[in-house]
């Protein structure tokens, strides 16, 4: 009942909004604005000067935007996951961040902003695992990709199984458009990633990185499965190894 009161709560004008999401138990500040949103949570903390545009359709758990925080307009953001934006944290614009059900996904998963942290506009952001930034960090442009589950299949027939593996993104990290990251991957501070890149390993030391041509590099399925860790402590519908 809660989450459907909270629904209705926001097709009202900001004010009243607030003041009805206060009475059902949500932490409002009076100066945060929310639109005209579809946005049904457990549990809803806005922070002064908190904005929400119109038109996100946003269906979590639970979602915490801190002073001065913001997601514009026409962003699509559903899936048992929790979202937390620090100081000035935001989302732009047409951003689609998904979670599957429990069943396909496992335990608790969130998307973290760390202060003055955004991520720009069009981008898809896979929150099957957690997915952290840290402060002072932008996935700009727009068109990039991060994929938090990931498939090995065996070299013949139906054998497959799912890997897994948070994405870490340090303070004051650049990352230009169109890139695709892969599950588990740790991007240290200070780094710059190029535009276009595939970034498939940790980039730990400060700097610039582009994507190089393509390489070969064998994969067994076998071998996969040696040296990651079997999640065996959920149900779910595929062997989900962890990175």
């Amino acid at each position: 009942m809660k989450k459907f009161l909270t629904i209705l709560c926001c097709l009202f004008p900001w004010k009243m909004a607030n003041l009805c999401l206060k009475l059902l138990g949500h932490q409002i500040a009076w100066s945060a604005k929310i639109g005209f949103v579809f946005l049904c949570v457990d549990k809803l903390i806005l922070g002064p000067k908190v904005t929400i545009g119109h038109f996100n359709f946003i269906y979590i758990k639970n979602l915490t935007i801190e002073d001065e925080g913001y997601i514009g307009k026409l962003n699509v953001i559903k899936g048992p996951l929790s979202c937390v934006f620090k100081k000035r944290g935001a989302i732009g614009n047409l951003n689609f961040i998904k979670r599957s059900a429990i069943g396909i996904t496992y335990g608790e998963a969130r998307l973290e902003l760390g202060e003055l942290t955004k991520l720009t506009t069009r981008h898809y952001i896979d929150v099957t695992r957690d997915i952290i930034f840290g402060d002072f960090s932008i996935l700009a442009g727009s068109g990039s990709q991060m994929w938090t589950h990931g498939y090995v299949h065996g070299q013949s027939g139906a054998e497959r199984i799912r890997v897994d593996g948070e994405i870490k993104v340090g303070n004051n990290v650049y990352i230009g458009s169109r890139c695709i990251f892969n599950p588990g991957v740790l991007i240290g501070d200070g780094v710059t990633v190029g535009g276009n890149s595939a970034v498939t390993k940790n980039l730990i030391e400060k700097g610039m990185y582009m994507s190089q041509r393509l390489r070969h590099v064998e994969k067994d399925i076998n071998e996969v499965r040696n040296r990651l860790i079997k999640v065996t402590d959920f149900d779910t519908l595929d062997d989900v190894y962890e990175k």
